[in-house]
């Protein structure tokens, strides 16, 4: 029988203490890594290279590498655009969050673009810096923390979004105009069930879905409508068609996804998009 007494468990408070100390600081422990000498931020890759052996070259996991460039996803990588180098294999871990150093040229709409998420998202990681005063080599928090943990897919074969997760001049846009072709069919991003299917005024006919993890996806604009409220999906199966999507008045659907009941910005969730020239 383990006998606890106040010299033992002072030592373990003090021990849980320093746990969480630990635990705490870790993030700001990697935004104060010093920068290894000669490290190479960018490389542009030959058009013959694979990733694994650019990898290599930087002693990085080829894994680690493309986490880092999400949206190149030709291998061997395209020649026509730079990857960027993470400096440590534990700066882009699979579950996020990642970090960067700031480069000549960086802003914080740039590395948004690079890696596939919300601009919105990049500005609260790192809540103390100020976007007009990055400084070259400081480094940030790139907040992907849960593209790696869904596998979901996008609600349309080619994704093309006009309006992201963004303040707009009317407010906050709170998630994705996506162009499509003139009554494209939809799909879900994952299995769930239906938890409405019908008329929403000013959103037109609307599919929510409830996934788990108490995520709901929201498909709006639709022209007709697949599925009914209390349908299981299970399968990759279309939900509805797309109709006029009033906000860039053309064919497409408002997407959105919720969490506990509060949007959360789509491209966080859903698989990088490819770059335009890829």
């Amino acid at each position: 029988m383990l006998i606890i007494n106040r010299r033992t468990s002072y030592g373990w408070l003090i021990l849980l203490c320093l746990v969480l100390q630990l635990l705490g600081c870790s993030s700001k422990n990697r935004l104060n890594l010093p920068q290894p000498p000669d490290h190479q931020a960018f490389y542009k890759p030959s058009g013959q290279e694979s990733f694994a052996q650019i990898a290599a070259k930087f002693n990085l996991d080829e894994a680690v590498l493309k986490r880092f460039n999400p949206r190149s996803q030709q291998n061997p990588p395209s020649n026509k655009r730079q990857l960027r180098i993470p400096e440590h294999n534990k700066d882009a871990p699979k579950n996020g969050p990642f970090y960067y150093r700031i480069q000549p040229g960086d802003t914080f709409g740039v590395l948004a673009q690079h890696f596939h998420l919300a601009l919105i998202s990049l500005l609260e990681a790192n809540p103390t810096l100020k976007p007009e005063k990055l400084r070259i080599g400081q480094r940030i928090v790139i907040p992907i923390t849960e593209r790696h943990r869904h596998d979901y897919r996008w609600p349309v074969e080619k994704p093309d979004v006009k309006i992201n997760f963004s303040w707009q001049r009317w407010g906050l846009h709170q998630g994705l105009a996506l162009a499509t072709k003139k009554r494209e069919e939809i799909f879900p991003i994952a299995p769930g069930k239906v938890i409405f299917a019908g008329q929403v005024r000013s959103l037109g006919r609307v599919i929510i879905i409830k996934h788990k993890n108490d995520q709901q996806s929201i498909y709006a604009y639709c022209h007709a409508l697949f599925v009914e409220q209390d349908d299981n999906l299970s399968g990759r199966h279309p939900v509805c068609s797309a109709g006029k999507q009033r906000q860039i008045n053309k064919p497409g659907i408002y997407f959105e996804l919720r969490e506990a009941g509060l949007a959360v910005p789509p491209e966080n969730y859903l698989p990088a998009l490819p770059w335009a020239d890829e």
